[in-house]
């Protein structure tokens, strides 16, 4: 069971400063972080399927994640203000200030995402378009959490795509839980949680055991491991948990265990790029005063 926002405010706030600590080589990583902790408390993020929560794409096909084909509700004047509060946070945007439309468009640009899209804002406001991307992708974290709040008795408890079943994205890890150890995908953005079968790749469903493996780092924890697969050249970080991670708190556990993904990277590993399902939305304005 999820902890209360004031106490996941207060715990996680004191984690992330404590982790500028310890790995201060991830500090403008976890100022983000912090931003997109403070604007989970707004409540105009809450409602975001609130005026049109239905599909508008007709039927929706058993592959399709909740939010495709969706229309997302934003307040654009909170939305404006919390790129602006991201980006003083990154020395590569300063002066970027978008406007409440501007705002809108980014959001909606990186939710497909619309890589080409995304090149062509950054483009226009004279920015990289790397650290543009990585401010939007924190940007969407209040909305998309709230919309995995919304929509998680809604997943499909046949679901057995390796990509989140609310917003398509790929899982950030797998969580092996309770005393019985049922594997569960975590989804970095939204916080999707779906079981899934022990032996069987997130990326390529390969399922043969001689394929798929573990790496352990001296020294870690034992509750910390990573499933590799050998067909596709993937990783995955995986977590022994008595129970679901709150899901801003899966951001902080992937910054704490970067230390798993230098050993899976150096062996030839790797995440794959994009998201597991060309998510369809569109983002239309909405104020909340």
């Amino acid at each position: 069971m999820h902890g209360t926002t004031a106490g996941l405010r207060t715990d996680s706030t004191a984690r992330l400063a404590d982790l500028e600590r310890r790995k201060p080589e991830w500090q403008a990583w976890l100022r983000l972080l912090g931003e997109a902790l403070r604007a989970l408390e707004d409540p105009a993020w809450r409602a975001p399927l609130a005026d049109a929560g239905e599909s508008t794409g007709g039927p929706r096909a058993p592959d399709e994640p909740l939010l495709h084909g969706r229309v997302l509700v934003v307040d654009d004047r909170r939305l404006a203000r919390l790129v602006r509060d991201l980006v003083e946070t990154q020395g590569s945007l300063a002066g970027f200030r978008p406007s409440a439309d501007a705002a809108v468009q980014l959001l909606a640009a990186v939710l497909g995402p619309d890589r080409a899209r995304l090149g062509g804002l950054a483009t226009s406001a004279g920015v990289d378009p790397g650290a543009l991307e990585t401010v939007a992708r924190l940007a969407a974290v209040p909305l998309l959490q709230s919309c995995g709040r919304l929509l998680r008795d809604q997943v499909p408890r046949s679901w057995s795509n390796g990509y989140c079943p609310i917003c398509g994205s790929w899982p950030l890890l797998a969580e092996l839980r309770s005393l019985e150890r049922t594997r569960h995908l975590r989804c970095g953005r939204c916080g999707g949680d779906w079981r899934v079968a022990w032996l069987c790749c997130a990326y390529c469903g390969e399922t043969d055991h001689e394929r798929l493996g573990t790496l352990v780092l001296e020294g870690e924890p034992e509750t910390w491991s990573v499933e590799t697969c050998s067909r596709c050249s993937g990783y995955l970080k995986s977590v022994t948990t008595l129970q679901a991670i709150h899901p801003f708190e899966l951001l902080l556990r992937d910054v704490e265990t970067v230390e798993l993904d230098v050993v899976a990277l150096d062996r030839g590993y790797a995440r794959p790029g994009g998201d597991g399902f060309p998510l369809s939305v569109s983002v239309t304005s909405g104020r909340h005063d």
